[in-house]
């Protein structure tokens, strides 16, 4: 015997932007919609930019002076923007006098010294701010009607005999190290030494050394050409993500409507799939196919579960589709119970799996268990009374141990750590007895915390900080199970920074977040954050604190954890960290301003989006996305007496999960369903995953109560 029943319900943008995927899209808060990505770069230097190997004297640079002319061709699809931005990588001498000249397709402009058109850009023209003088991301707006479909030739000189502006080369032979896919150089740069009436397209820089690219590119304000949403699975019978015992039905009949306002020039296209599981798996999920006409009704449709696709395309870049949501009606026929059995899900506390828009390439644990080994990790983490405190025991080995120096060309974890044992044959850490900040590169001791944590089967990740744009800082952040969380960690000081309130240590997101909260405007290159808050005082006004730890050296002086706080507005984290199985693509060379394509950068209001960079987020989901949870979801089954359990989790090598009902011991399985045969009373369900290093997740359990 069964029930028919009929349900109504709608999902907003809102709503489906917590857990959807964004390629080349963003949701706009004011529009509650989900949209194209307002901005694009075009660029064809990013995976190779930086010093070559072998190149000496600063040959990767063009130094323009009377006579000397740099070419770039830049191709666009389509003209059509509200706003147009030059971007180039560069240097500007000491207290420069000299304007540079551009064309744009023959218009010309002319960019005064930093001195005279932006003074508060001091990173441009002094060394203020810091010690030595870093190449720059400069960015010069430029005429959106002097552009042209097809290829764009810029052009930029100097008049001055001497030097006053350079601009960086990207070597034709970097490529195939920063690329998996973009191995050569397109050809598209060349160097005039006779004013302009002819052209070299193969002996760049000032010494006629290098071929290649110059670091020059364009940001437009525009709709991307194309993007695409990925939805969360969604429950066609219910509609609710909320913790309950999902009743066992039947769909009869379903229609899916899809709100969205296509204008002229633009395009949708909408794919579906049905499931009988709420985790997606082949064996039990349809294909994607397309949707016609923004809506469908299915008779007996393939299953309960609903994950759709929308691919928006434009071809006038001043538009952009906007989806607003869904709407579904629902035809169900629920099943009667053929037994006297009533359940009641008494408690649930459960993980949640939220994916980010773009893939993170995870080390395999296994590659760096000959460090493990080697420096007697699991020895010096023993005596830990916790997670944390292991991690904490990694970063204090990170801290001390003696380094090498990383091959910038080909990237290894191995490189780093150096093996003195002291005088009882243990490893040695020697540490640092006159600073705080221990010697060598920031970049080296983080990666070198970020390969212990790999090798002990802590998820960890590499992150650029430099909000200051011509300096910035490397620094790791570790998974943390105990948390729930991503935790900011620095091996450079030994410290992390924490909630004063709570305790609770905080990740870089919300270190940004505590930081915008203090800044009187948002930090950019015209009005970087050093003249934003030039009084290193007000940084103290910051709701966090620092963690001192047993070191000698005080970290809340202004010279250390506060004025390293100014950093951490603009956040840039490279998409993977298997450095030791694998050498490329090269995310920096440890010899620019960064800039690669391997960059993910996080950005708000007070820290808006970099023009240098092609990839861009505000979701805390892409940034953060948490890690090693596993998320059950409870359903009735034809059997009285038995729930069916699937297990969705996102966890980095994955091993087994482990499961333990009522009072039996732990048992391991792979599978992510299983069956939970359950008795008069109360009934426990736990669960957790463990990785290839042995290493648990946070336990996810429910408490069920059946009466018969």
């Amino acid at each position: 015997m069964s029930i028919d029943s009929s349900l109504s319900f709608a999902l907003d943008a809102a709503a489906l932007e917590v857990r959807g995927r964004f390629d080349q899209l963003q949701y706009c808060e004011q529009k509650n919609a989900i949209v194209l990505n307002d901005m694009l770069l075009v660029e064809d230097d990013a995976p190779a930019i930086g010093q070559p190997r072998g190149a000496e004297d600063r040959s990767w640079f063009e130094k323009l002076q009377e006579g000397v002319m740099v070419r770039k061709d830049l191709v666009l699809d389509d003209p059509r923007a509200t706003a147009a931005w030059l971007v180039f990588n560069g240097r500007e001498m000491d207290d420069n006098d000299h304007a540079l000249h551009i064309s744009v397709n023959g218009h010309r402009l002319i960019r005064p010294p930093s001195k005279i058109a932006h003074p508060s850009a001091r990173h441009y023209y002094t060394t203020d701010w810091g010690g030595s003088h870093f190449d720059n991301w400069f960015v010069v707006a430029v005429p959106v009607g002097a552009l042209r479909q097809g290829a764009n030739e810029f052009v930029l000189w100097a008049e001055s005999e001497e030097t006053g502006w350079e601009i960086m080369v990207a070597a034709d032979g970097e490529y195939k190290r920063g690329s998996e896919t973009r191995l050569c150089h397109p050809n598209r740069s060349a160097k005039s030494r006779d004013g302009g009436r002819t052209w070299d397209f193969e002996h760049l820089g000032w010494k006629d050394e290098i071929d290649g690219e110059y670091a020059i590119r364009l940001s437009l304000d525009r709709s991307a050409p194309q993007g695409t949403f990925i939805s969360s699975v969604i429950d066609l019978a219910t509609g609710k993500d909320t913790k309950r015992i999902e009743r066992l039905l039947d769909i009869e009949a379903c229609r899916i409507e899809w709100e969205v306002d296509v204008p002229e020039g633009s395009q949708v296209e909408i794919e579906a799939r049905l499931g009988d599981n709420p985790v997606p798996a082949p064996a039990a999920w349809s294909p994607f196919e397309p949707i016609a006409n923004l809506a469908t009704t299915w008779c007996a449709p393939a299953g309960r579960y609903l994950q759709f696709k929308i691919i928006m395309h434009t071809r006038n870049p001043l538009v952009t589709p906007v989806f607003k949501g869904i709407s579904i009606e629902t035809k169900r026929r629920e099943h009667k119970r053929r037994a006297n059995r009533c359940y009641h899900l008494l408690q649930f506390r459960n993980g949640r799996v939220i994916r980010p828009s773009l893939p993170y390439v995870h080390e395999d644990y296994a590659r760096l268990n000959e460090l493990r080994h080697r420096f007697e990790l699991d020895e010096m983490v023993a005596d830990a009374a916790n997670e944390f405190e292991a991690q904490l025991q990694l970063m204090r080995w990170a801290y001390k141990v003696p380094l090498g120096r990383l091959d910038a060309y080909q990237w290894n974890y191995y490189d780093l750590p150096r093996l003195d044992r002291d005088a009882n044959g243990r490893p040695g850490l020697p540490g640092n007895d006159r600073k705080r900040r221990r010697d060598g590169h920031c970049l080296y001791c983080n990666l070198n915390l970020i390969a212990a944590c790999l090798a002990m089967g802590f998820p960890a990740r590499w992150v650029n900080i430099s909000t200051k744009h011509t300096y910035g800082h490397e620094v790791a952040e570790v998974w943390s199970n105990e948390f729930d969380k991503w935790i900011f960690l620095d091996a450079t000081r030994d410290y992390y920074i924490y909630d004063p309130d709570t305790g609770i240590p905080l990740n870089l997101v919300e270190i940004s977040e505590r930081l915008a909260e203090i800044m009187p405007g948002p930090a950019t290159w015209e009005f970087p954050v050093q003249w934003r808050l030039p009084d290193l005082e007000k940084l103290r006004a910051a709701r966090v604190a620092y963690r001192q730890g047993d070191n000698a050296f005080p970290i809340d002086d202004l010279s250390g954890g506060p004025e390293h706080l100014m950093l951490k507005g603009h956040l840039q984290m490279v998409r993977r960290n298997d450095f030791a199985s694998r050498p490329w693509p090269l995310p920096w060379r440890l010899s620019s301003n960064w800039g690669s394509d391997l960059f993910y950068c996080f950005y708000s209001d007070a820290f808006p989006r970099k023009r240098e960079y092609a990839q861009h987020t505000r979701r805390w989901q892409d940034f953060n996305p948490p890690l090693n949870q596993t998320e059950l979801f409870l359903s009735e089954t034809a059997e009285p007496d038995v729930l069916r359990v699937d297990v969705d989790t996102e966890t980095p090598c994955f091993d087994a999960f482990l499961v333990k009902i009522d009072r039996t011991e732990w048992s391991e399985q792979t599978d992510p369903t299983l069956e939970w045969r359950l008795h008069e009373g109360m009934n426990q369900l736990r669960l957790k995953a463990r990785n290839s290093a042995g290493v648990c997740g946070p336990e996810s359990h429910a408490t069920v109560v059946m009466n018969t």
